[in-house]
């Protein structure tokens, strides 16, 4: 099974894209069913119902090793490529999992339009700025980490054929079960 990493900003489209490669028939998985809270000290967490500002920015939003490989280790099929679709603070740590890894890329006032439409208790005022501050640096960082980036304001259909334009050549895309 080949494994790619498509990752991005809030509100950059990750989501969407997981939608249009599973409706497409590709195996694509949304990282948040992998990952968890933790706080400074490196130790899982629950978040609270109640979570409030101090709460969200005192802690990561990090994926599991272990998960990812064992969502790789499942994939039996060897032809087939597996799409992982998401955000994590220690995602650099992950990196050595997957053949390629895609970086949506968006600018400024694309994100900040996103977030606004976008309703989620845990995105408040002070997270949304938090996400617009990072947004240059982690895809700076990225593209730096040899990230291939794809243009985040692009429909998901269009994006979808560039991504497996990318990977396999046009009219050729196999496919593999949706998840």
């Amino acid at each position: 099974m080949r494994a790619f990493l498509i990752t991005g900003n809030p509100g950059s489209g990750k989501s969407s894209l997981a939608a249009e490669l599973s409706r497409r028939g590709l195996l694509a998985i949304d990282t948040d069913d992998l990952a968890f809270w933790e706080d400074d000290a490196g130790s899982r967490v629950d978040r609270p119902p109640d979570a409030d500002d101090g709460w969200l920015l005192a802690h990561r939003w990090v994926w599991s090793r272990a998960r990812i490989e064992e969502a790789l280790a499942a994939s039996d099929d060897d032809a087939g490529m597996l799409f992982f679709c998401g955000i994590a603070r220690n995602q650099d740590q992950m990196l050595d999992l997957f053949e390629k890894v895609f970086l949506l890329v968006i600018e400024e006032t694309t994100q900040i339009a996103r977030l606004a439409q976008a309703s989620s208790p845990l995105r408040t005022e002070a997270v949304k700025q938090q996400i617009r501050q990072g947004r240059p640096v982690f895809q700076a960082q990225m593209l730096a980490r040899g990230a291939i980036p794809l243009d985040g304001t692009a429909s998901p259909a269009v994006l979808a054929d560039r991504l497996l334009a990318s990977l396999t050549g046009p009219g050729s895309w196999p496919t593999a079960r949706s998840r």
